[in-house]
């Protein structure tokens, strides 16, 4: 079961820094992982389609108003799960039994079962992992994620979730 979500930006590798801490019957297993810019360009595109599935908006929607709805969805439930944000520096704590493992590939997707979230991340040197999510963990991990991003100085294009609120509905100017 996982237990903790921890994402730092280590400016010395220029890597996100992502450590996911599972309870397991014999105590805490902690996973490091390590993402290139370049992978968190296509992931972050992922997060973001599954935050507009999870606000299950309707097809004849426009999009400015899907955009809207999306996003204050979006907002909403990442304001659910207590977070911690800190100041990025190089990663100090280090694994005690094996370095972090870089990842490869990332598939998002949903369970038909009961609608949880799964990120399976690809190791180049392990086998995967998996990591099953509710809604509001995933969004926050959508929020941690743009906000190391943008710690990081990588420049990436904005995703809708980053974005402010569009009105679609603009008040009429005043004359």
């Amino acid at each position: 079961m996982l237990q903790k979500i921890s994402l730092r930006f280590d400016p010395v590798e220029d890597r996100l820094v992502l450590r996911l801490t599972v309870k397991t019957s014999a105590g805490p297993v902690d996973h490091w992982l390590l993402l290139t810019r370049r992978l968190c360009v296509g992931w972050r595109r992922d997060l973001q389609a599954m935050v507009d599935m999870s606000a299950a908006l309707p097809e004849r929607m426009d999009r400015a108003a899907k955009a809207a709805v999306s996003s204050a969805h979006h907002q909403a439930l990442a304001s659910q799960v207590p977070t911690r944000t800190e100041a990025a520096e190089p990663v100090v704590e280090q694994p005690a039994e094996r370095p972090p493992m870089l990842v490869t590939k990332i598939e998002c997707g949903r369970r038909r079962g009961d609608g949880r979230w799964v990120l399976n991340f690809e190791l180049r040197d392990g086998p995967p992992l998996t990591m099953v999510v509710a809604d509001p963990t995933l969004h926050a991990l959508v929020d941690a994620v743009s906000r190391r991003v943008a710690a990081a100085g990588w420049n990436l294009p904005p995703i809708a979730s980053e974005r402010a609120p569009v009105n679609p509905h603009p008040a009429a100017p005043l004359h």
